[in-house]
């Protein structure tokens, strides 16, 4: 999305600006080869400062281990499934709680994410039952299907760990949206362990390829959102 916003400045100002023309076409070239070629690593390494590895979560006696919603889609058979690398969110979520249980604690999931895509199911509640089918007991997972945002993620989670007794949570999600997360849980006093479920690895090319626009998209995405998330605070809408 953030490229397509790029693009359609460019074509705005191709419209409006006629004397500039040979220019515009020249400087949008040029910023469309490094985004992807170039600069997609670089976006990636900013986006995902210090959240770019694995790293293993404590458990306390009551730990609360948060899942975030990456969106859902279609495969091939028409069937609703995770988008992008959500699975590997669900994949870590339930091995995270299996370990918690072992160890005798008492362990609970909190799965969140709305349905911003308008599919038949949100992605809390899509994503809840693949959690369960990977052994998360249903009286340890607490579904909140109405977020829409990162934002949202945070105040609708807060609101229900406020009714509950817990000791530490984690924050289970990519190295490419930890950053903004945390940003946001922590503008909740919420202070989650980081749970990185994928790592995105910062590649570049000399030649743009494919993967060099997607990853400087997503990456581009991240950081407007950091720097909205800051101006708003600043301004006292957050």
């Amino acid at each position: 999305m953030v490229l397509i916003a790029l693009l359609v400045v460019f074509l705005a100002f191709f419209v409006v600006w006629k004397k500039r023309r040979i220019a515009i076409v020249l400087v949008a070239g040029t910023v469309f080869w490094l985004l992807g070629s170039l600069l997609a690593g670089p976006l990636v390494q900013l986006a995902s400062h210090g959240y770019d590895s694995m790293n293993e979560p404590r458990f306390e006696p009551r730990t609360a281990i948060i899942v975030l919603g990456g969106g859902t889609g279609y495969d091939r058979d028409r069937r609703l499934v995770p988008k992008g690398d959500s699975m590997t969110r669900i994949d870590l979520a339930a091995s995270l709680y299996k370990r918690c249980i072992q160890t005798e604690k008492a362990c609970f999931v909190v799965v969140s994410g709305g349905n911003p895509q308008h599919h038949e199911q949100s992605e809390a509640d899509l994503y809840g039952g693949l959690l369960v089918d990977a052994g998360v007991r249903r009286s340890d997972l607490i579904i909140e299907n109405t977020s829409l945002d990162t934002y949202e993620n945070a105040r609708n989670t807060e609101k229900i760990l406020r009714s509950r007794q817990y000791d530490t949570s984690v924050l289970v999600t990519s190295s490419l949206h930890m950053r903004r997360a945390l940003l946001a849980f922590n503008a909740f006093d919420l202070h989650p362990q980081p749970a990185v479920a994928t790592v995105r690895k910062a590649r570049t090319w000399w030649v743009p390829r494919l993967r060099g626009w997607f990853d400087s998209s997503n990456a581009l995405h991240e950081l407007v959102g950091i720097v909205r998330f800051h101006v708003w605070r600043w301004i006292g809408l957050y």
